[in-house]
This record gives structure tokens, sequence and C-alpha cells, in this order.
């Protein structure tokens, strides 16, 4: 098996894992809801139009203040659709285990491998952080 399959396998590992079917789970669901995908993208679309506003220089100070209240308040409704929520979630959780597969790879290329091992449980083990 070269080192090409072994990191494929390693990515169907995380992508199977409970964390890895939970994110493509929620996903799934998501990309079913119209309502939920508009209003991300609504979010998104305002969000990038701000920033845009914001790099070009046309936003005074109390139009930032006020734009900034309006994208809080509008990631406090995204929060509130529980199929964005679970989604966002889930893809956190799925985040942080693709983290951890890291801090070990990078731990065991750099020998800073803790004293005993790493058993991939992070619990109690302060070497890969």
């Amino acid at each position: 098996m070269t080192i090409f399959e072994q990191a494929r396998d390693l990515a169907n590992a995380l992508l199977e894992s409970e964390q890895g079917k939970r994110m493509r789970e929620t996903q799934y669901i998501f990309d079913g809801n119209d309502e939920a995908r508009q209003q991300l993208l609504d979010y998104n679309n305002y969000r990038d139009a701000i920033n845009t506003r914001l790099q070009s220089g046309e936003l005074s100070e109390d139009e930032m203040k006020a734009e900034g209240k309006r994208l809080q308040e509008m990631i406090a409704e995204l929060k509130k659709n529980p199929i964005i929520n679970d989604m966002v979630i889930a893809e956190g959780n799925f985040s942080a285990l693709v983290d951890q597969v890291m801090n070990i790879f990078n731990a065991t290329l750099t020998g800073d491998i803790p004293e005993g091992g790493c058993n991939g449980h992070c619990s109690g083990c302060s070497g890969c952080h």
C-alpha cells in the first residue's frame, strides 16, 4: 500500500467516525432544506457585502457599529434554526477530531511524542497541544 493510499484510508476513517457520520448527516439535512439554505446564503451574502464596503472604506464608524450589530442579530437567528445549529456543531466536532489527528501526526513527525506514546485519546495528555 502506498503512502497516498494510506492517506486516503485515514481520510475515509475520519469520515466514518461518529463525528464524520454526524457531520455528513447534518449536511444532508441542511442541503434538503431550502429555508435553512436560503437563511445561511442571505447571511453570507450580507456579510460579504459588508466586508467589501469595509475594505473599500465606504463605512463610517457609526455604520460599522450598526452593521456589526445587524450581523450579530443575523447570527443569533441562524443559531435559532436547529438545522443550521446542528450542522455548525457537527462541523465543529469533526474539525476538532481532524485537529487531534493532525496534532498526533505533527508530534510524530517532530518526535514530540509524550512519554509512553500517544494512544489517540487526549484525556490527561498534554503532548499534542
